[in-house]
């Protein structure tokens, strides 16, 4: 059974001053020589990707909650983890 509360995906919504406030921050810009950086080979290679293989969806649909249809979504529960 999983459960998630309504408020789980909430997005953090600046305020009008915070996004004033924002424009007139500097920016700085730096040159790489300015940073003793130096391009260098990549520390990671991609060697592939795989995708899982696609599965058959069920299509199930249980439209009310009465005590029938609880029953039948356990039991469609139980033969799709068997």
């Amino acid at each position: 059974m999983l459960h998630a509360y309504s408020d789980i995906n909430v997005p953090r919504i600046p305020s009008m001053k915070a996004i004033l406030g924002a424009g007139k921050k500097p920016v700085n810009q730096w040159q790489a020589s300015g940073i003793d950086w130096s391009q260098s080979a990549p520390l990671a290679e991609l060697v592939g990707i795989r995708v899982p293989p696609q599965t058959e969806r069920k299509h199930i649909i249980i439209d009310n909650d009465s005590p029938e249809a609880i029953a039948e979504l356990a039991e469609h529960l139980k033969k799709a983890l068997n």
